[in-house]
């Protein structure tokens, strides 16, 4: 592919900026040699890695949130396969996907689009403004492009307890984030420790509560059971937003009505079933307080809690969840390069209709955000999979008028 010609350079291949380059391809507003997907773990690789490193075989979002733009295509797929088993009942509105069906289907409408074609396997490090154009620089190289989607989540911006940051690279802790984690890998006879009493915590607990193994679950906060991230006034994008965009933008203002909204950490009923069976069973312990003291002790990990108890452990994963959603590290990087406007905590100043980042001077640029990095204008399932799909809605629209702007002819 020649990178002189590229029109729009997605940045993150998960769920949105899959369903960000499928809308674009949907739309015709270019074809898929004029696209790019820069994704070091290739097409929903992430997503992926983090399903199986917490155990996660169900979703919690229903049937028609997923990555193509025909809300009932997942549906669809389940039903022409023979596979409307792995739709499982919910409590709340549609039936929920297993996984692996979700996977299968995103994998199926990838390839209509020929979306692999478009991928540059390679990790973005900056992104400039160059003339009328953007640069994203990359682990590849530099790649020139007209307009730019930034999809990329939290990237490696974790929430770790003050304890393990002080702990030698040699302890035997992790984030079960980390990219090596892997909950296969744990041994069978090994004493476990998890931290977290969230969605996170509850699903990893009982997938290492295996024969021989009885995982340790180290949870100071009752567990909240809720079966939506947040309100279902929410998700119809209606009133409630509306009212967060009457606040200042990327403000203290709006990160607190977005704190406020989502149920961060709630774990859903089935993930909560399973938990309990787990703790009835005797697979799994559960010590209702927390970790104070970590010390590394030969291979192994000694913590003080504080109710005045003691463990020996031979693993301990953090499941704590992430730290700020700007301070990734490319997101830092565009910070301070570049003459973006910033407001509270590093959030981006983006346009509520067309979630275009703003500049120092007001004007927008060329780059566009989504994902939780856009929570501001979405609300609290901004990083959710109906969050992507509204997203779609709003890119979509600013970039056809923006195409049509720079390809109408200019008067002499």
């Amino acid at each position: 592919m020649d990178r002189d010609e590229t029109t729009v350079t997605v940045v993150g291949g998960g769920v949105h900026g899959v369903h960000l380059a499928i809308r674009l391809l949907e739309a015709e507003l270019l074809e898929a040699d004029r696209l790019r997907i820069v994704e070091p773990d290739g097409l929903l690789g992430g997503f992926r890695r983090k399903c199986a490193q917490c155990g996660t075989d169900e979703l919690r979002s229903p049937y028609v949130h997923h990555v193509s733009p025909d809300p009932f295509s997942l549906r669809n797929f389940a039903r022409r396969r023979g596979r409307v088993d792995e739709l499982v009942p919910s409590d709340v509105g549609s039936d929920r996907p297993t996984v692996s069906l979700f996977f299968d289907h995103a994998a199926w409408v990838c390839e209509r689009y020929d979306l692999e074609s478009t991928v540059v396997r390679a990790a973005a490090t900056d992104i400039e403004a160059v003339g009328d154009h953007l640069v994203v620089e990359t682990t590849a190289g530099p790649l020139s492009t007209e307009w730019c989607v930034l999809a990329v989540g939290h990237g490696r911006s974790y929430a770790v307890p003050e304890w393990a940051e002080t702990l030698p690279p040699e302890a035997p802790v992790c984030h079960v984030w980390d990219p090596a984690f892997d909950p296969d890998a744990v041994g069978e006879t090994e004493s476990v420790g998890i931290v977290g009493g969230g969605i996170t915590a509850a699903q990893l607990a009982p997938t290492l509560a295996q024969p021989g193994r009885e995982p340790t679950m180290f949870a100071r906060s009752p567990f909240r059971v809720e079966s939506l991230e947040a309100g279902t006034d929410w998700m119809h994008f209606g009133g409630v937003v509306d009212e967060l965009h009457g606040l200042p933008s990327a403000s203290r203002e709006r990160a607190r009505a977005v704190v406020e909204a989502r149920y961060d950490g709630a774990m859903p009923p089935h993930v909560f079933a399973r938990l309990r069976r787990a703790l009835e069973r005797d697979r799994l312990s559960l010590e209702r307080t927390e970790i104070e003291v970590a010390t590394e002790a030969g291979g192994t990990v000694v913590v003080t809690c504080r109710d005045g108890t003691a463990r020996c452990l031979d693993r301990l994963v953090c499941a704590t969840g992430f730290d700020s959603p700007y301070d990734g590290s490319l997101l830092r990087r565009i910070r301070a390069e570049s003459r973006l406007a910033t407001g509270y905590r590093g959030a981006p100043v983006l346009d509520d209709e067309t979630l275009r980042w703003r500049r120092r001077d007001g004007s927008p640029s060329r780059l566009f955000v989504t994902g939780v990095a856009a929570q501001q204008v979405l609300g609290p399932f901004a990083r959710n999979v109906i969050g992507a799909r509204r997203a779609g809605d709003l890119v979509v629209a600013a970039l056809g008028s923006a195409l049509e702007r720079d390809r109408s002819p200019k008067p002499r």
